[in-house]
């Protein structure tokens, strides 16, 4: 592409960059990949620039989902990595946990930087030497899960110190061994890399016992993520439905909430009690696997419209799936803001009005509008939002 063409611009749509303040009907401009101009009628100074027109839409910093499960052809969990991502108008996805340190080199050939692969991965990756997430819990039937001879710190930090270009930090299956005290696989992540964010997962497993909710959020530092942070049951409110003190002590130290939707660890009910108390979710994240995509979750953006539906503004919920999603993974220097000189991620979201059916998996909600994405730059190259485009619920348009 000539340098007389090589610009591309989405011009006239409502920016909203929670990291710069900008909220104004705006043109992004990119060229050859990067962003590199910002603003209203910006697309006057580039005459010759390719331009879509995104004009009553909803542009914004590239989405992040940092809970999937992308590897697809490692076990029998996972969905096709660019279904979740620019085929949802998301550039950028974590895999939280699918694969272990022995694991994930061969996840890194096979997807994570397979030609074929459109969107940007990175990985928060299971600490033992054998972890593979699948349908019937196999690591966890057969206690390697739940073993410490699946623990090598020595060799899991040669992989992290070989990876850390895509290995963002560790998802944490709190499991117990002899001591009902400590976890050694949460005390291993800790280790390996004590520079990186810990995903854990707030609920239990089957054939595995785990640590207890209350001893378990003592031991995660500031920047750990508690993913399903929503969950009924997962021990952060007590009988009455009032956080825990253990769980407001983590929360004030800087232990980051995470949606982590999934088929059945987010319930409305515990998200509005959260909420109302003040304890606001850091990220939003999908937890998407073959078991929810059909529903509940469907898509980021539906999660999105969720917690939309509870009353969180605009502004705080695109928030939550750019900036606040960078830094969580310390990838903020790169991602999360519309910054001249930057990669180009760029969702672009169309808000539909009307009334729409939300559920997640226990209760069903009518919210008055949803986001649906309508498609995303991932280093400046364009893709459709098949995926989400299609995805259940529709929102039933009103008569104007």
């Amino acid at each position: 592409m000539s340098a007389s063409t090589a610009y591309l611009v989405l011009q006239g749509g409502r920016v909203l960059d929670p990291a710069s303040g900008l909220d104004a009907v705006a043109d992004v401009v990119v060229r050859d990949g990067t962003i590199v101009e910002v603003g209203a009628n910006a697309a006057a100074n580039h005459p010759t620039a390719k331009v879509r027109d995104v004009s009553g839409h909803l542009v914004t910093p590239g989405l992040i989902d940092i809970h999937t499960h992308c590897y697809p052809g490692l076990g029998d969990f996972c969905l096709p990595t660019d279904l979740m991502g620019v085929d949802s108008g998301v550039p950028v996805i974590v895999d939280a946990g699918t694969a272990s340190t022995t694991i994930i080199e061969l996840a890194r050939k096979a997807i994570i930087d397979h030609p074929d692969t459109k969107t940007k991965v990175f990985a928060l990756m299971d600490p033992s030497q054998i972890y593979l997430a699948n349908k019937s819990f196999i690591c966890h039937y057969l206690r390697i899960a739940g073993d410490e001879r699946n623990i090598d710190i020595e060799a899991a930090k040669a992989v992290v110190d070989a990876n850390r270009d895509v290995i963002v930090g560790f998802k944490v299956r709190p499991t117990i061994t002899d001591n009902p005290d400590r976890s050694p696989f949460l005390d291993a992540a800790h280790a390996i890399a004590p520079d990186l964010p810990v995903m854990i997962h707030l609920g239990s497993f089957p054939h595995t016992p785990v640590l207890d909710t209350n001893k378990l959020l003592y031991q995660l530092r500031k920047g750990d993520i508690i993913t399903h942070a929503c969950r009924g049951g997962g021990g952060q409110l007590d009988a009455q439905g009032e956080p825990t003190k253990p769980f407001i002590d983590a929360y004030e130290r800087g232990v980051l909430l995470d949606i982590g939707h999934s088929a059945g660890d987010f319930h409305f009910r515990t998200a509005r009690r959260m909420i109302e108390r003040g304890y606001m979710p850091s990220t939003i994240s999908t937890d998407l696997n073959v078991f929810n995509v059909d529903g509940p979750v469907f898509s980021l953006s539906t999660t999105m419209s969720k917690i939309w539906a509870l009353g969180v503004p605009l502004i705080e919920i695109i928030r939550m799936n750019t900036v606040n999603a960078a830094a969580a993974i310390k990838r903020g220097e790169e991602y999360g803001e519309l910054k001249v000189g930057r990669s180009a991620e760029v969702s672009v979201l169309r808000i539909e009005e009307g009334t729409v059916q939300l559920s997640d998996g226990h209760e069903t909600i009518e919210a008055s509008r949803r986001l649906r994405a309508v498609g995303c730059l991932r280093a400046g190259t364009w893709h459709d939002a098949v995926h989400d485009l299609k995805s259940a619920p529709d929102a039933l348009q009103e008569a104007v």
